[in-house]
């Protein structure tokens, strides 16, 4: 599960700044539906059946994909959960958790801070196709999944500007990385280690992400903002939900 540090910094964000925050007072209400889909096995009625919460969020659908969304009015805070589905199977196939929250301490300025999860079933033939070596890999993979992210966005952000503007951090977000891997292949062999690959997400600072591949299926996680890293001694590989990916 995301840390209890995340929940407790976005519910304080909600409820300080919006009336409607009020109705967000578990970490399960805003989050747990991205871990309760589980992949190639979860249907399209399963995640229909608690993906929002229809007193705060909002639903967005296409044909294969669904999406619940929300934001806190004049701030930097929004969030969605979006998950799409096999066409013919009806089954998840790729799903996505996005958290920007601002951090808001006395007499400081806002200071956002983003969680990004990713996991998506990824085709035989990107995983077998002949690599140069595993970074390479590990690169095209990262890819594969900005374009998998986008294609399923641009389904349902057609009808929020709100959905539409986290899906384009998430958008930036990735492309930062890809800058960051495609100077330096080799650094991509640190995504797979439990403390990630450190890079810099444009406007929010510091970011660390690890992805994982077991069999067909790849998992990512991002961590980015001054919020993750206040307490001390505490690094990205501390966090619960990063260790148990």
């Amino acid at each position: 599960m995301r840390s209890r540090l995340l929940s407790a910094v976005l519910i304080v964000s909600l409820v300080g700044l919006n009336g409607c925050g009020e109705k967000l007072k578990t970490r399960d209400s805003i989050e747990s539906r991205y871990y309760r889909t589980v992949l190639k096995q979860s249907t399209s009625s399963d995640v229909l059946s608690y993906i929002q919460d229809p007193e705060v969020e909002h639903l967005s659908q296409s044909e294969s994909v669904v999406a619940s969304w929300a934001d806190v009015n004049k701030t930097r805070t929004h969030w969605f959960d979006m998950v799409a589905f096999d066409e013919e199977k009806l089954t998840a196939v790729r799903k996505y958790g996005f958290t920007m929250a601002d951090y808001r301490g006395w007499n400081t300025k806002p200071r956002p801070h983003i969680q990004l999860d990713m996991e998506a079933v990824i085709d035989s033939q990107t995983l077998n196709a002949a690599y140069a070596s595993q970074n390479q890999m590990r690169v095209e993979i990262i890819k594969k999944l900005k374009t998998m992210f986008f294609d399923d966005s641009q389904a349902v952000s057609y009808e929020s500007v709100t959905l539409k503007k986290s899906a384009m951090v998430v958008t930036q977000m990735l492309n930062n990385l890809l800058v960051k891997l495609d100077a330096s292949p080799g650094l991509a062999a640190d995504l797979s280690e439990l403390h990630g690959l450190e890079f810099d997400v444009m406007n929010i600072g510091k970011g660390t992400v690890r992805m994982l591949i077991k069999d067909d299926i790849v998992k990512l996680k991002i961590k980015a903002g001054y919020v993750w890293y206040l307490q001390p001694g505490k690094d990205f590989e501390d966090y619960e939900d990063v260790k148990n990916m």
